[in-house]
């Protein structure tokens, strides 16, 4: 028995490898820099600065109204759309402790500080994979650039647990990280997303390493938010059946063309081009992980297959899931109708593809073919980067939360027992007391 638990030991330390050295004490001060500047990008983009003062779907609708109308502890264990989502309300509970005025930067500026964090664990936690610090910056800064990221995903914490699920995945394979905020972490993370039992096989092989605490938080929540949906009840967005070609079609263009490119992008080149553009994508993305395949050691082929497979279960279960008959590849605008589903899967692929890169030996043919994926994919980050800086502060075009908050005002000195919050996206709003208005 002794002898078959060290082997599962060594087989575990060997795809989960301990990074060389923890963090030094300068390093982090360049973390304070980069969660700083990583906040203020989110934030000061056009997009961003408009959703300081807009109010996003569930963040109104659902997370705030519970917490103006129902106790806290309640809240946090009260699933909706058939699951928890415990930080989000965690973060409801906080923003309704501020002036009402100030409740949609407040979640606009969590939102903003939780991805950030994402991609803090996602720098570190890499450097037991990837050798390279530029690119190991690279991958951490996708986490913020990503040419999908910055629209419907973009700082609110109704779409949060895309990012949170992909924190946790670097947080399960950080060996030497801080254990009490990083179990607190991994534990909101798997009691707010549905999809965080795909990293219970991590979680499983990190109890046999030292340092159990992370994993133990995390398959505690996990066996919170289990139960939680094995007795909640879930509305299905539509009845409209699965179509297994359109799942495959939507899912080559939802994960290798739109990391590359952003949803926008894809409803021009995709009714121009063809599946041309999904060729293209995969032979980008195949080049790198094939030569992780060949070139890396155990972890690194190990990651590549894992965030590989983790990259196609996650776009596929969602699209299943979810299916309706706009998510079809010959929508109007292709991708756009549910672009969160893209975030996560392409955030796994990315890992992959950029373990390849740093995998590549310095052999000069093998180095120039891994080269051409290395410079389009760096290429895609600067132009994601671009457009993300030119996209209109209008692209939310419903109203602003101060103009709501002045309505609904307007309805209780009219004598209006309860006040009416319109927010965004069209047609949403929520209902309060007028006393919660400041009326």
């Amino acid at each position: 028995m002794t002898a078959t638990i060290e082997r599962q030991r060594a087989l575990a330390d060997s795809v989960i490898p301990l990074p060389a050295d923890p963090p030094h004490e300068r390093a982090w001060l360049g973390f304070t820099a980069a969660f700083v500047a990583s906040v203020a990008f989110l934030l000061l983009i056009p997009a961003g600065w408009a959703r300081l003062d807009h109010l996003w779907a569930e963040d109104g609708a659902r997370f705030m109204v519970d917490a103006v109308r129902s106790p806290a502890l309640s809240n946090l264990v009260e699933p909706y759309g058939g699951y928890l989502h415990t930080l989000p309300r965690l973060v409801a509970e906080v923003v309704a402790l501020l002036p009402i005025e100030q409740t949609a930067a407040g979640f606009a500026i969590a939102a903003a500080m939780l991805r950030a964090l994402v991609a803090l664990i996602t720098f570190a936690a890499s450097g037991a994979y990837l050798r390279s610090a530029p690119l190991r910056f690279a991958l951490a800064a996708l986490v913020i650039v990503l040419p999908a990221g910055n629209s419907e995903t973009l700082n609110n914490m109704s779409n949060l647990h895309w990012f949170l699920l992909y924190g946790a995945f670097w947080a399960l394979l950080w060996r030497n990280a801080p254990r009490v905020p990083v179990a607190v972490f991994v534990f909101l993370a798997a009691v707010s997303s549905p999809l965080v039992f795909v990293l219970a096989p991590i979680a499983v092989v990190r109890l046999f390493l030292a340092r159990k605490e992370v994993p133990i938080a995390f398959l505690a929540g996990l066996v919170v938010q289990a139960v939680a949906m094995l007795f909640a009840t879930r509305t299905p967005y539509s009845h409209d059946e699965v179509d297994p070609v359109q799942v495959l079609l939507a899912s080559l263009l939802r994960v290798p063309v739109v990391a590359l490119t952003g949803s926008e992008r894809v409803s021009q080149f995709y009714p121009a081009h063809g599946n041309l553009v999904i060729v293209v994508a995969l032979l980008v993305a195949a080049v790198p992980m094939a030569a992780g395949l060949r070139f890396g050691d155990r972890a690194g082929r190990t990651l590549v297959l894992l965030a590989a497979a983790y990259s196609a279960i996650v776009i596929v279960a969602c699209l299943v899931l979810n299916w309706t008959h706009v998510l079809q590849v010959q929508a109007p605008e292709v991708v756009m109708a549910g672009q969160r589903y893209s975030i996560a899967p392409c955030l796994f692929l990315f890992t992959a593809i950029f373990v390849g890169l740093d995998a590549t030996p310095a052999k000069a043919w093998e180095r120039a073919v891994v080269a051409g994926s290395r410079y389009l994919i760096g290429i895609a980050v600067v132009v994601s980067i671009f457009a993300h800086l030119r996209v209109p502060k209008t692209v939310l075009t419903g109203i602003p939360w101060d103009e709501s908050l002045a309505r609904a005002r307007a309805e209780c000195a009219a004598g209006a027992p309860e006040a009416r919050l319109e927010h965004e996206p069209k047609g949403w709003f929520f209902v309060v007391p007028c006393r919660s208005v400041g009326r």
